[in-house]
């Protein structure tokens, strides 16, 4: 069970995962000992699934940000679509969803250009695919990692 110490391990870890145990005990108020054993359960139980390093798209080239809806066939008759879309170059996230359309892809690329060539030989070449829509990102108001503003 997750008490309100391991909220506080959680949420310190979430914004910065490269904080020392000695720093998180240092904060929560308990031995560095303590906290290792905390860490170590909460990883071993999968509250904790890894760790992430998020880095900066604008300096690794990706500055345009795209989320592209695929809609595909019904039944698929056995064809994986997320599977065929889980290799799209650029994809950070890969969803399926309810409603109008049957995917949502989160893409990062260089720009226009790189986007459309994803599209055109990635997404729309696969043999389930019906439709898709793509909507550009002007600015990206808010990014958080997960749960991350949430209250744990």
């Amino acid at each position: 069970m997750i008490d309100a110490k391991d909220k506080e391990i959680l949420a310190l870890l979430l914004n910065d995962a490269a904080l020392s145990k000695a720093e998180i005990a240092r904060r929560v108020g308990l031995a560095p000992s303590a906290i290792s054993e905390r860490v170590r359960r909460l990883e071993a139980e999968g509250a904790i699934q890894g760790y992430e390093v998020r880095l900066n798209p604008r300096m690794l080239g990706k500055s345009l940000l795209a989320f592209v809806f695929v809609t595909d066939v019904k039944p698929s008759l056995g064809f994986d679509t997320a599977a065929a879309l889980s290799g799209v170059t650029g994809l950070e996230e890969l969803h399926k969803i309810a409603g109008d359309d049957c995917y949502l892809l989160k893409i990062r690329a260089s720009g226009t250009d790189e986007l459309n060539e994803i599209i055109e030989t990635q997404i729309n070449t696969v043999q389930s695919v019906t439709r898709v829509r793509t909507t550009i990102v002007l600015n990206a108001v808010t990014e958080r990692p997960c749960l991350a503003g949430h209250r744990l």
